[in-house]
């Protein structure tokens, strides 16, 4: 499946390649906001989001219909949530991701508000480590564990955006996105008593993830032919 989906991305890119060189430039860009789905982690509310500032970057090859990218993303930060059961697990901790992408743009007109299509393939990393209490029907902790979540693989999805160019040099932009994210699962807990005892475990996972939008700046270099 994987190879299937590469390799029709490569011919897509040979097929757009042939349409698009001529007028080409540059443009490099950041994310300044986004509001984004994490992977789950444990049992944690799969609707889990949250709001990162000046997260990633972009690179293009652009010309007026046809764009070449290379995006990539860095997370670090804090980390908390309670699932929805009646004996609530507290996890806290700190949550590490990166993706790194390459894909194709499309527009769809030539003017300012440009509306454009994308799709992108890459590489994903997400660890989330911290620590679980877990919850007794007095609602005080009866455990706590020590753990740690790793996931990596491959991520692809298209996206949805519209840029405005108030002038030649410089857009800006706003995107939302929907991935599917295969990876590995690598989980481990370990008990915080005197047993001090260590479970592993490691799994195949599929998740659908929404990026609802995502809002930067992108400056042109180069010029037009």
């Amino acid at each position: 499946m994987k190879q299937g989906l590469l390799s029709l991305l490569l011919v897509s890119l040979f097929v757009l390649n042939a349409r698009s060189q001529s007028g080409s430039t540059y443009s490099v860009g950041f994310n300044a906001f986004s509001y984004l789905q994490l992977p789950r982690i444990g049992d944690q509310d799969p609707l889990k989001y949250i709001t990162t500032k000046f997260n990633g970057g972009i690179f293009k090859i652009d010309d007026r219909q046809i764009n070449y990218r290379l995006s990539g993303r860095f997370m670090n930060q804090s980390l908390d949530f309670k699932s929805d059961c009646t004996n609530c697990n507290l996890v806290n901790g700190k949550i590490t991701d990166y993706a790194i992408k390459v894909g194709f743009e499309k527009n769809l007109n030539y003017s300012n508000i440009q509306p454009y299509f994308a799709f992108d393939i890459g590489y994903r990393y997400n660890r989330f480590k911290g620590l679980r209490d877990f919850i007794n029907l007095q609602r005080t902790i009866a455990s706590t564990d020590q753990m740690e979540a790793i996931k990596n693989g491959l991520t692809l999805g298209p996206t949805l955006g519209i840029r405005i160019t108030p002038i030649e040099q410089l857009s800006i932009f706003a995107e939302g996105s929907l991935e599917l994210y295969l990876s590995r699962l690598r989980t481990q807990t370990v008990a915080q008593n005197t047993t001090a005892l260590r479970t592993e475990t490691s799994e195949s996972k599929k998740e659908f993830l929404f990026s609802p939008v995502t809002v930067g700046l992108q400056f042109h270099l180069g010029s037009r032919n």
